[in-house]
């Protein structure tokens, strides 16, 4: 009996669906009363003690039905009870448990014929149980898949490490801001910026900056797409880097105010983080963000410019960016990796335990023909 991590989504990318699972997963091992296998696609860099870590051939989203063959076949050498992909893949008979992030691609209209988003469906039809990280991500899921039974569809809100994510003193703040040339002020932004259909919604962000008149701060780009236009129109500059969690850390106990503008999230994590380190929050009350802020972010619409530019020269505020910082560090410490780990454990060994007794035989059967046809059909076309 065994538990099977696909390790897919470190092949594909590092960003916030890979920091669960570096989270989740040493967790799991004090959790777990079995053996747990990570298959390697590539991408995975971390030391995991107690986990075996197999080399696996990298996805490709044409042949999807021969990889779950093979995934089967690497199941059934491990005894497999549960399996658990990182992304959107599945074995043949041996049952999964799918980690929900979001229904952004069902929500916001994208291409649904589309392999990646076909392969989303099956692993959701696939999964005998699965776990959403909000509410909302559970309330859209069962919105789009009213078949599914509510009872076999949990919630776990994601974590944060206290121990990294907390605030930095003065002195480590100064000393990032001169390797980085931060300067004055500024604000921070967190992940891509540009998206399918805009969905970060970044853009309203930088547009309310390009009409501020008189700019006395810069704006810090942690992640996302390398290349930024790096003007100095405006009195402002903008700054990219790639940082581990230790200085992303720094850089929230350092800025003004996150600024975090999304139109959709499934959880939002940079919310959690920036407040556990006492970073003010500007955000939205768009899809799970309510669940992640409470009352301790300054809240605007998305979709006003000017309403933008006022947020930001309020939460500069003493009195507004007090009350923000004393509300977020409460309401931050609500999030933590042991609860969210503690749900995956309990749903695998629920899963593990129906295994056991044979409830999923003749389910998997007919799920295996099905997918041996689909097979069939991917090498003729």
């Amino acid at each position: 009996m065994a538990l099977v991590i696909d390790g897919v989504f470190f092949q594909l990318a590092q960003s916030g669906i890979a920091r669960v699972w570096r989270a989740v997963i040493p967790r799991l091992v004090a959790e777990l009363d079995m053996p747990i296998v990570l298959l390697d696609r590539g991408g995975i860099d971390m030391e995991l003690p107690g986990v075996e870590v197999v080399p696996f051939p990298s996805y490709k989203s044409k042949f999807n039905a021969y990889d779950s063959a093979l995934l089967e076949k690497v199941c059934r050498h491990y005894n497999a009870s549960v399996f658990a992909s990182t992304y959107y893949t599945t074995p043949l008979h041996t049952p999964s448990m799918l980690l929900v992030y979001d229904m952004i691609p069902e929500r916001l209209a994208f291409d649904l014929t589309l392999r990646d988003w076909r392969e989303k469906e099956i692993a959701i039809a696939h999964a005998r149980r699965h776990i959403c990280i909000s509410h909302n991500t559970r309330k859209d899921l069962l919105d789009y898949y009213p078949e599914l039974d509510p009872e076999m569809t949990t919630v776990a809100h994601c974590g944060i490490e206290p121990s990294v994510f907390k605030p930095a003193d003065e002195s480590a703040i100064a000393a990032f801001r001169r390797k980085i040339g931060l300067n004055r002020s500024y604000y921070i932004f967190v992940g891509s910026r540009a998206q399918h259909k805009n969905y970060k919604n970044a853009s309203l962000f930088f547009d309310a900056v390009k009409t501020m008149r008189k700019v006395d701060f810069d704006v810090l780009c942690v992640g996302g797409e390398k290349n930024v236009e790096a003007s100095e129109s405006g009195g402002h500059k903008i700054i990219q880097v790639d940082l581990d969690d230790d200085n992303l850390a720094i850089a929230y106990s350092g800025a003004a105010a996150l600024v975090y503008p999304s139109l959709y999230e499934g959880f939002g994590l940079p919310v959690a983080e920036a407040m556990s380190c006492r970073c003010p929050v500007i955000s939205t009350a768009h899809g799970s963000l309510p669940e992640v802020t409470g009352t301790a972010a300054l809240t605007v619409s998305g979709f006003s410019v000017p309403e933008m530019v006022e947020a930001l020269s309020t939460v500069r505020q003493d009195a507004v960016r007090a009350g923000l910082i004393e509300q977020g560090i409460a309401q931050a410490s609500q999030f933590r990796w042991e609860s969210f780990s503690h749900e995956i454990a309990r749903v695998a060994r629920e899963i593990a335990a129906d295994e056991r007794a044979g409830k999923f035989k003749a389910f998997y059967d007919k799920w295996a023909e099905l997918r041996a046809l689909q097979g069939d059909v991917d090498v003729l076309a």
